[in-house]
């Protein structure tokens, strides 16, 4: 799944912290709508690519993540 943080969102459109912050708070939200209740949490500080694409109406970049290599 590709993935993208605040951070990626920063320096790929220019976008202060806070917006950039706002912009992973309401694709979690909108990931929470779609049944995904594990992006409820605070402490996730990313997003599905394809829903900040969406949002923004941009094609940014971000970066594949892949649960089987972060747990070992």
């Amino acid at each position: 799944m590709n993935i993208i943080t605040k951070e990626e969102i920063m320096q790929q459109t220019g976008m202060s912290k806070s917006v950039a912050s706002r912009i992973i708070r309401e694709g979690k939200l909108e990931m929470v709508k779609r049944g995904y209740p594990f992006y409820a949490n605070k402490r996730l500080n990313f997003c599905p690519l394809v829903v900040v694409n969406e949002m923004l109406g941009l094609e940014l970049k971000g970066s594949e993540y892949n649960a089987l290599k972060s747990v070992s």
